[in-house]
């Protein structure tokens, strides 16, 4: 069997069976193209050894990549080729006591600052017509967006509150189904990576007022379907989209920096460690396998414990 058929049955295998995210296939399907570049996809896999896949690692560092990119490229090779010997389209797996090593920089996660955060909940909320200073009610959200024209505004606030309070990730975000609220718990669940299931929580009454008037507003797009957020087309909202309605906030926030999705989830938990919540709770809320994943985020409160300490200066008054 040549490389490209292999890669084609692996990828429908994914789909399929495994029932991978559109998200993560169309990663597979670019990181096995790029692959093949080297490979080549007429190459029967048979002929693929330790020596081929040593000249491919040789080929990869040679390039451009990062380091965290070349992992991910093995890893899926390594993945398909574990496929194949499972499913006897294999005789001998040529990554077996094959030893990649792909050393990592060791690089902390970035997360906004506090008073940008807030400086970022202060745009959404006037962005969307609603006072900063007051607390939100069904009343007054029902009352202030009336017009489809408006709706952009409260998704983008919707999605900044989510993902603030719970730390999902902007993947889980917008596969939220309506279904999946648990309103009197003030619970979500989130359907994660691998699919594994996990619940999130909306911490108090003001975000489950404004999730659910906007569960009722969302009807202004006319949607004829049941996730959550949507565009002002009706259809489901991407994460392109929701990048897109991020960008846009900190750019009218006047934040000097870059803000994407996923450095929500950063400050999420950030703020729950600085707050003193346990650990393995952390790691269990934001869908973490590892505890050393979570662990990276002590190492950012280690830097914001440090600054209290230089500011609060106990050994200065002492002198």
């Amino acid at each position: 069997m040549k490389l490209a058929e292999c890669c084609r049955q692996y990828l429908t295998a994914c789909k399929h069976t495994k029932r991978l995210s559109l998200h993560t296939l169309r990663a597979y399907e670019r990181d096995l193209e790029h692959l093949s570049q080297f490979l080549k996809p007429e190459t029967k896999i048979s002929q693929i050894d330790k020596k081929t896949l040593k000249s491919l690692i040789y080929w990869l560092n040679q390039g451009e990549l990062s380091q965290s990119s070349i992992k991910r490229r093995l890893a899926c090779l390594k993945a398909m080729f574990r496929w194949l010997e499972l499913e006897d389209l294999l005789e001998t797996n040529p990554f077996h006591k094959l030893e990649v090593k792909v050393k990592l920089p060791h690089r902390l996660p970035r997360n906004i600052p506090r008073q940008e955060l807030a400086n970022l909940l202060r745009c959404a909320k006037l962005n969307a017509g609603l006072p900063f200073k007051k607390r939100y009610s069904q009343p007054l959200i029902l009352r202030t967006i009336q017009r489809k024209n408006q709706l952009n505004a409260l998704t983008a606030l919707v999605a900044l509150e989510l993902m603030i309070a719970t730390g999902i990730r902007v993947g889980e975000l917008v596969s939220i189904e309506l279904e999946q609220i648990f309103w009197s718990e003030g619970k979500i669940r989130i359907l994660g990576k691998g699919h594994h299931e996990r619940y999130v929580f909306m911490p108090d009454r003001e975000l489950i007022s404004l999730v659910k008037s906007y569960q009722q507003l969302r009807k202004l797009s006319h949607p004829n379907h049941s996730t959550l957020l949507v565009n002002s087309r009706g259809t489901p909202a991407s994460t392109q989209f929701i990048r897109k309605l991020i960008s846009q906030l900190a750019e009218n926030s006047n934040l000097n920096r870059h803000v994407t999705p996923h450095m929500f989830r950063h400050s999420a938990a950030c703020e729950l460690l600085e707050s003193g919540v346990d650990i393995r709770f952390v790691q269990r809320l934001l869908g973490h396998y590892s505890i050393s994943t979570t662990e990276l985020y002590t190492h950012v409160t280690d830097n914001v414990l440090q600054e209290q300490i230089t500011k609060a200066n106990v050994r200065g008054g002492l002198g």
